[in-house]
């Protein structure tokens, strides 16, 4: 029997005689979700980092960390959550990423293997939507700060007002999808390239709010806009603010898969992650914390929005170079951790319930889907953004990270079979007709309870902790349904009769 797969160190790949197999089968192999191969893996430990660094380095980190603040947080207490919510997610991206770098395929394909290929249509679209979403929320940031750049080239365009905004993000989500759609060699030389220059200009940022206190640090995080409101208990918003922030991540953590499958080894998924992310989420966050207090010292009010607070300034080229810092923040930002994924979904469904699409026909589906979240009010209201936006995706995402967690670890053993994972009417993953009941009922049972307990008063704070208990209680429910229903004994007993040989 020739062998349909083969090992290359810590990857496994189809064998040409793989692939004749799953041909054989109604499938949804398409150039847009087959694995890549490692002769096609470009990524580094340096690139995957540089991903990181420009997702954290971003306007909207620093503008959630910033909210924290307004919603009752001291500085301190701020930092701390931000960081803490940052390093309890990586445990879900390090398994994730695992995925990825061993089989080289997208979340779209894992969901698949963990849920059916009909049931895999709710975590997916729970990832793509939310993604599209946050894609059109920084794009607004980012027309934000275009508009402020054409305001200085053009000081009538002012006169438009909103329109005048909404027409620069329109321009500004354009171009980001531009970019997505070049792929994973524009998607490397883009982060590659923006992460030290952001790093300086944090620094800067840095430098400028102290100036703002004659170089004092104490009186610069003395100020009022960095205390606490007496009339407000700041742990009322503590969990629900390190739920936000780890549902921040959360989507993103979820389909790492869609990055490391770019590696070549786990040891470089593991060190790419693990490096940049808890000391640039510190970074960037008490870089928000600096800019709101310089707003404070300089221009006497609040400002959480960046793009906001650079326009205060009087000098045209201080507006348009740090405008356009926002805009490459941004850019990175929404490339790597907002845009990828949905398109990667939507090309993967449209395989399986529609009609094979091209990737760059997908990124401008989830592009346009964003508008839906009508980006021009949840990107400038900090409890819009943080209790309802952050708070229900946590309710949503934390549910399917646990039953991912056990499922791949438990169940699949970290063992997948691609032949079968490609087929669409029959294999190991096709269950009930397409569906895994046992994921999917956990999964939107959980997600129910916790959003219906955010209008109960006496479970509130199930949806306050949205996040980590849903992944909590996902992990656990789905780890009894396995072992009651023996799930994890049949899955094995299938491997062992269906899968074909390896050769190394």
């Amino acid at each position: 029997m020739k062998a349909l797969y083969k090992r290359k160190g810590d990857v496994v790949e189809l064998t040409d005689e793989g692939i004749k197999t799953i041909k054989k089968y109604s499938n949804n192999y398409s150039e847009s979700n087959k694995p890549t191969e490692i002769n096609e893996r470009t990524w580094s430990v340096w690139t995957l980092s540089n991903l990181w660094i420009g997702i954290l380095i971003s306007v909207l980190v620093y503008q959630v960390t910033s909210s924290f603040i307004a919603l009752g947080m001291s500085w301190y207490m701020a930092l701390f959550t931000a960081v803490l919510g940052h390093t309890l997610v990586m445990g879900v991206a390090l398994l994730t990423g695992h995925f990825g770098t061993k089989y080289g395929l997208p979340y779209a394909m894992f969901t698949k293997a963990i849920f059916g290929p009909v049931g895999s249509i709710f975590p997916n679209l729970i990832r793509a939507i939310p993604g599209s979403f946050w894609f059109a929320i920084q794009a607004w940031i980012g027309g934000q700060a275009l508009n402020s750049i054409i305001k200085v080239i053009i000081p009538a365009w002012g006169n438009l007002g909103f329109w005048g905004v909404f027409i620069a993000f329109v321009i500004f989500a354009v171009f980001t999808a531009y970019v997505v759609a070049v792929g994973a060699k524009g998607i490397k030389l883009l982060e590659n390239g923006m992460a030290p220059i952001l790093i300086v200009i944090s620094f800067i940022v840095i430098l400028w709010g102290m100036s703002t206190a004659d170089w004092n640090i104490t009186k610069l995080l003395s100020t009022e806009a960095l205390q606490p409101d007496a009339t407000k208990n700041p742990w009322t918003v503590f969990f629900i603010s390190l739920s936000a922030m780890i549902a921040f991540d959360g989507a993103m953590v979820l389909s790492m898969s869609d990055f490391t499958r770019n590696l070549k080894t786990q040891k470089e998924q593991i060190l790419g992650q693990m490096i940049a992310t808890p000391i640039m989420t510190g970074f960037i966050a008490f870089v928000g914390i600096v800019g709101t207090a310089g707003a404070e010292f300089a221009f006497n009010k609040e400002i959480w929005e960046p793009a906001v607070l650079v326009d205060q300034f009087d000098n045209g080229f201080v507006v348009v170079f740090f405008q356009l810092v926002i805009l490459a923040s941004i850019i990175t930002t929404n490339v790597g951790g907002n845009l990828v994924p949905p398109a990667n979904i939507i090309a993967a469904m449209s395989a399986s319930f529609y009609k094979k699409i091209s990737y760059t026909t997908a990124t401008a589906v989830a592009s346009i889907i964003g508008l839906f979240s009508i980006p021009w009010k949840t990107a400038t209201d900090p409890t819009s953004l943080v209790q309802e936006f952050l708070g229900i995706l946590g309710a949503i995402i934390g549910p399917v990270s646990g039953i991912m967690l056990v499922s791949y670890l438990v169940v699949h053993k970290l063992d997948i079979d691609l032949v079968d994972l490609y087929k669409e009417k029959s294999g190991k993953y096709y269950y009930n007709k397409g569906w895994e009941l046992g994921s999917i009922g956990i999964f939107s049972s959980l997600s129910i309870i916790i959003i219906v307990s955010k209008y109960i008063p006496k479970i509130s704070f199930i949806y306050d902790n949205a996040f980590v208990l849903g992944t909590i209680m996902g992990s656990l429910l789905y780890y009894i349904y396995a072992k009651i229903t023996k799930f994890d004994q049949q899955y094995k007993l299938k491997e062992e009769v269906h899968s074909g040989d390896i050769s190394d």
